[in-house]
């Protein structure tokens, strides 16, 4: 088995185990979604210069993420539940699943091209379909929600217009949005 591939398994196996000891009704659903899905293979990105654009990337990005916030919960004292920061974290970016393809008309040097493309049949927005997704599945808290919603922050049209609103229901988006941020900018560039 190759060291890329191991990591994948690695990978798989504890998002499975922390989604599972949630005990959330409707999670076994949502880990065998994922597991014929192209989740734990799947990139994070489609720019080499940015977070996860190599197989297996979307799931390390996840765990990236929730290894930070998680340490934020803890660090500031945060209201959250385990579960919530779980819930959260791996299911952030769930629009990305069945999203990136191979980009088969990549020319010149694979540093300076794409090496995946989106094609994307259900463009409902980044935040809001990550949230539908999981929906489908289980019952968010609102928390998990406004979480998985807004983790994009100023980097979303509307978080000009909900903001405040946001930010009064759920403190925690900005250690959330920071996380993602974290994991993107420095912990998914790290040595596959």
């Amino acid at each position: 088995m190759t060291k890329s591939k191991k990591k994948i398994m690695d990978n798989k196996k504890r998002i499975i185990s922390l989604l599972e000891s949630t005990e959330r009704e409707g999670i076994e659903g949502l880990v065998n979604w994922l597991s014929e899905s192209d989740f734990f293979e799947a990139p994070a990105s489609t720019r080499p210069d940015y977070h996860g654009a190599h197989e297996g990337g979307l799931a390390q990005h996840c765990l990236n993420v929730y290894d930070a916030f998680n340490a934020k919960a803890e660090q500031y004292s945060f209201d959250i539940a385990p579960e919530e920061i779980a819930i959260a974290s791996i299911l952030h970016d769930l629009c990305k699943v069945s999203t990136y393809h191979p980009n088969i008309l990549k020319s010149g040097n694979l540093s300076q091209s794409k090496p995946y493309v989106v094609e994307d049949s259900f463009p409902f927005g980044h935040g809001e379909k990550s949230a539908y997704l999981a929906a489908k599945f289980i019952d968010l808290t609102p928390k998990e929600a406004l979480l998985i919603r807004w983790h994009m922050g100023p980097f979303d049209s509307e978080w000009e217009n909900y903001e405040n609103r946001v930010s009064a229901a759920c403190p925690e988006v900005y250690a959330f949005h920071t996380a993602d941020q974290e994991a993107s900018k420095y912990m998914d560039m790290k040595k596959k």
